[in-house]
């Protein structure tokens, strides 16, 4: 909350002029999710304005403007797996992404067989996403001549293009109330997990 505060006091815009928030709401770490949509709706409800969700591996994909290449962010997603997506970018205006895998939680062998199969075999994959650091070169050595490897400032979400999404969903969307800003996890948070687990070994 300090961090808003001082992001409205520096822009010079007061909590009374905000039109609509934007979340990343996930995939990502459960804690940070909880933490951010819980503020977002807030903020939504006291201010009486609209509230939408964001995926977080959409709003990566978006740094990635021109078409061709597809585009894949990676986010790791700890137990040998990643949050990914694969998007392409369309060739005529407005250029707006299209989903070619939609959002999930893979091992990396299935999402590199996916990339392998089909149309989309022999397109090269732009990947960006914190999940690089783990995984980059295993990428290189499956897809030789087709990963190209984003630096570092391509992998964190940035908060611009949650805004640039936000903006597309509101104008979808208008109404969207803080009621249905819900985290989205992609997989069970692991407290339920191993609860699960554990009510079926007893």
């Amino acid at each position: 909350m300090p961090l808003l505060d001082r992001m409205l006091s520096e822009s010079g815009i007061e909590r009374e002029e905000l039109d609509a928030v934007a979340v990343s709401a996930g995939p990502g770490s459960f804690t940070g999710l909880r933490i951010g949509v819980a503020t977002g709706r807030g903020l939504a409800q006291g201010l009486a304005i609209p509230a939408v969700p964001v995926c977080t591996l959409a709003a990566l994909a978006e740094a990635v403007p021109a078409p061709g290449a597809l585009i894949c962010p990676l986010l790791d997603a700890r137990r040998s797996q990643v949050y990914t997506a694969i998007y392409q970018r369309e060739s005529a205006a407005p250029l707006n992404l299209e989903t070619v895998l939609e959002p999930a939680a893979l091992n990396l062998s299935d999402l590199i067989k996916a990339l392998q199969q089909g149309e989309i075999s022999d397109k090269r994959v732009v990947f960006l996403g914190e999940g690089l650091q783990s995984y980059a070169e295993e990428l290189q050595q499956a897809l030789p001549g087709r990963a190209l490897i984003t630096p570092a400032p391509f992998r964190v979400c940035r908060a611009a293009l949650v805004a640039l999404c936000g903006r597309r969903l509101l104008q979808a969307n208008p109404g969207a109330s803080y009621l249905d800003l819900l985290p989205n996890y992609l997989r069970r948070p692991e407290a339920e997990r191993l609860a699960a687990e554990k009510k079926e070994r007893d």
